[in-house]
């Protein structure tokens, strides 16, 4: 039996945070074939993913030099306590001339989180920044060594406390387009 870590989840920004959704590359096996196959318009702020939605990595791709960088992102918060939530909606979607009818998942993702607000690293400042500016940001979930990523909005955030007492954060966030297993 394996023992899940409750503090799986952290919230990350690239520089003050993006107000457009990042680029995702598509349909690339490795970092190698993504650098020589990105055509000159995609020069920052991406994420590249393969064709079975594996995470490859958040950077930029030099179109000079066909080399692909990775971009570090800034903790924004950390969980004490979080939720992913996956869910498939079945559609119909045509006849199929038999009588039966096809059906079509679409997939949707949330986050929620709770954590403490620190004094050395404000992330209730960072937090509340990034939704006052409708930014988005980069969600990392692990479940035991394995990572899942994906970009997010931030739906709502509250931070509250009592005189003498820690200050905690309550943060929720609509996952936007896939959520990539790294």
């Amino acid at each position: 039996m394996s023992v899940l870590n409750a503090n799986c989840l952290a919230i990350y920004y690239h520089g003050s945070g993006s107000s457009e959704k990042y680029t995702v590359l598509n349909d690339y096996d490795t970092l190698a074939a993504a650098e020589s196959g990105v055509g000159a318009s995609v020069t920052d702020n991406i994420i590249v993913d393969t064709n079975n939605s594996a995470f490859l990595g958040f950077g930029s791709i030099n179109h000079s030099t066909d080399t692909f960088t990775a971009t570090a992102l800034t903790l924004a918060a950390a969980a004490t306590t979080s939720t992913l939530e996956v869910t498939n909606a079945v559609e119909d979607v045509a006849r199929d001339g038999e009588g039966g009818t096809l059906q079509e998942s679409i997939l949707s993702w949330s986050v929620s989180a709770d954590g403490l607000v620190k004094a050395s690293n404000d992330s209730g400042e960072d937090i509340l920044d990034l939704a006052r500016d409708k930014k988005y940001v980069v969600i990392k979930f692990e479940i035991d060594e394995i990572d899942y990523y994906g970009q997010a909005l931030i739906d709502n955030v509250s931070i509250s406390g009592n005189v003498d007492e820690i200050a905690t954060y309550s943060v929720s966030l609509t996952g936007i387009d896939e959520l990539y297993k790294a």
